[in-house]
């Protein structure tokens, strides 16, 4: 009979995922994430595979939880105008909270020129995609409701949206103070609302 395992691989790759946003993928060893999990670096192999099958899983993971956090946001707001705003602030957010690395690690994994190939590349795009698909349908019912104006392409102004959310995250990364990111998005959700 196998060995039961003795830790819990949710909260051990929540770790991993953790590490490679802080590190990026190429400044993170073996022995960082042997630290970081908590485990031997037989144990990571046998469970999650390789370091890039773990990194994988560890996109996996964060684009899920950015998802559920869209997700929630847009399901929160009483309007489209706030379902914009609240999204825009939670990238602010995230950029200036203790609780998280800061950047994005979809945007960073990008970026890192180290560990692209084909696989990570489509994972990544298909978070953005996702975002701007979740975006576009919120903008689609404030359409419907006749809360937006009936002309409205809510497809290109959710990708205008979801690429200001992009920029700021760049612009922190650069050390653009939060008062700077707070202006970007009062003037995207100006924009939006000059449109309906």
């Amino acid at each position: 009979m196998g060995r039961t395992k003795a830790f819990d691989e949710e909260a051990a790759l929540a770790a991993a995922m953790r590490l490679f946003w802080q590190k990026g993928y190429g400044a993170t060893s073996i022995g960082d994430l042997e630290r970081a999990m908590a485990l031997k670096r037989t144990s990571i192999y046998n469970t999650f595979g390789n370091k890039r099958a773990l990194f994988q899983k560890s996109l996996r993971l964060y684009g899920r939880q950015v998802e559920e956090m869209l997700g929630r946001i847009m399901a929160e707001a009483v309007d489209c105008h706030e379902a914009v705003q609240r999204w825009l602030t939670a990238v602010i957010d995230m950029q200036f909270s203790e609780e998280t690395p800061g950047g994005c690690l979809m945007i960073l994994s990008v970026l890192e020129s180290s560990q692209h190939d084909r696989q990570t590349k489509e994972m990544a795009s298909a978070v953005f995609y996702k975002e701007q698909a979740m975006l576009a349908d919120r903008l689609a019912r404030g359409v419907a409701s006749g809360e937006l104006a009936a002309r409205l392409d809510c497809r290109a102004v959710a990708a205008a949206i979801a690429a200001a959310g992009a920029g700021m995250v760049v612009l922190a990364m650069a050390d653009y103070p939060r008062s700077a990111l707070e202006e970007i998005a009062r003037t995207t959700l100006a924009l939006l609302k000059a449109g309906a």
